[in-house]
Formats: C-alpha cells, sequence, structure tokens
C-alpha cells in the first residue's frame, strides 16, 4: 500500500517486485535484523546496509559491512531503501535525511511492525499517517486470510452497534459487515453527536489516534462495551 507521496508500507508488496533493484537495509538494530531475515527467506537480494550510529559504520552485520549513506557506491537515486526502524521520530529523520540526498519517496520502503512481531507496541501510534495506514494494513491481511471480522461481533454477542468513524477508513467496517448479523444503528464522527439514551451493544472507535479520550468521555455516559479497531483486526 502506498500513500499520495508514493512510499511503500507493505514489504510483501514490495517483494514480489524486487528484480533488479539495489536494496539498502537502513538500520542495523533489532529490527533491522527482523527485516533482513524477511528479506533472506523471501529469496530478496540485499546490496548494502547502513546506519547513522558512526561507532557501528565498518562493523560487519549478517555478513555486510555497515555503510553510511556517503560511503554507498553510486548514485543514491538508483537504491531502494527500506528504513527498518520502528521508532516514528526517527524515521522521519531518515526520510528527510534520504531525501536529502536526492532519494524520491517512491524509493522507500517503510515496513509496518505486525502484531505477531515483537515490535508492534504502539511505536507507529503517535502519527496518524502511519497509525492509519497500520490500520489499513492488518485490515487487509484479515481478509486475505479470508477471516470475517463479523465473527468478532457474532462471537461475542454484539449484534446492534454504534459507529465512530474517521474520514480514512469511512466505509470499512460496511463491507465486513455485509450479510452478517450484526447492524450499524449509528455512525457518529464526534462526540457531540453521542447521547447517554442511545441504545446498543458496543460502541466501535475507529479513531485510534484519539481512542483513548473518546473512550474516557463514553466511559461517563454509557457502561456497554467500547471497542478499539485494534480488538477487531488482531482478534
Amino acid at each position: 500500500m502506498k500513500d499520495l507521496n508514493g512510499i511503500e508500507y507493505n514489504l510483501g508488496d514490495f517483494i514480489k517486485d524486487t528484480q533488479r533493484k539495489k536494496i539498502v537495509i537502513f538500520g542495523i538494530g533489532k529490527y533491522g535484523n527482523y527485516i533482513y531475515d524477511i528479506l533472506i527467506d523471501n529469496g530478496v537480494e540485499i546490496f548494502a546496509v547502513c546506519d547513522n550510529n558512526k561507532e557501528k559504520l565498518y562493523s560487519q552485520r549478517n555478513n555486510y559491512p555497515v555503510n553510511s549513506l556517503e560511503n554507498l557506491k553510486g548514485s543514491l537515486k538508483d537504491y531502494y531503501f527500506i528504513i527498518a526502524i520502528a521508532k516514528i521520530e526517527i524515521i522521519k529523520l531518515i526520510r528527510s535525511q534520504l531525501e536529502n540526498f536526492g532519494v524520491k519517496p517512491d524509493r522507500m520502503v517503510i515496513p509496518l511492525p505486525d502484531s505477531k512481531s515483537d515490535f508492534f507496541d504502539g511505536l507507529i501510534m503517535f502519527e496518524p499517517m502511519y497509525c492509519i495506514q497500520a490500520v489499513k494494513e492488518h485490515w487487509k491481511n484479515i481478509r486475505k486470510d479470508c477471516k470475517r471480522i463479523a465473527d468478532y461481533f457474532e462471537t461475542n454477542g454484539l449484534y446492534s452497534i454504534i459507529l465512530f468513524e474517521i474520514d480514512e477508513l469511512r466505509g470499512w467496517l460496511d463491507q465486513d459487515l455485509l450479510n452478517s448479523r450484526v447492524v450499524i444503528k449509528k455512525k457518529m464522527k464526534t462526540l457531540d453527536e453521542f447521547t447517554e439514551n442511545e441504545v446498543c451493544d458496543a460502541i466501535v472507535v475507529l479513531d485510534e489516534v484519539n481512542y483513548e479520550i473518546i473512550e474516557e468521555e463514553l466511559m461517563r455516559k454509557t457502561e456497554v462495551p467500547i471497542i478499539s479497531i485494534w480488538d477487531i483486526v488482531r482478534f
């Protein structure tokens, strides 16, 4: 999945089209090793690894010498950089650094941590753009695995729900509840639209960025379960 700038977030989609690409892993920490293993397991040839930590330069990591950007051979515009960093504040700095070297956004890959790894601990939740991308990726994977999100609600006896929805995820849950026994009773975009006499089995909040704020306010008005999008996509 690419954003409007052309940056790829789905490592699986990138792996499918890696022929004749000069792939550089940026980041040699724990997450970088994790990404390295995924690429090697999928038969992807890695051109080089690099890092900004001067103490690690020229050491060996997975049989590759650790380079700085300045020491990579050739034009950096010809490389594809996989930013193997889990922390959003560092990702943003590296993106700017690469752009200063003339690397276009469509030559950058920012693989989102997945719920099966040890890295998915809210590290990307501080930036709305990455949060929404992560939600979409996990949601897509559930559909690819032929799981029914409706099962989450039906198994828990939640047949009537109120939905807090954001523009970026508008209509996503509707698709998954088609032909199920679950009914979206009402959709809202703001807390002002919710009244204490609303009757439902659960309230679903698709706004993960502001989930805690919304949850705290709703808990003052209702006793029904308040469900985060992550409760659904990680079931």
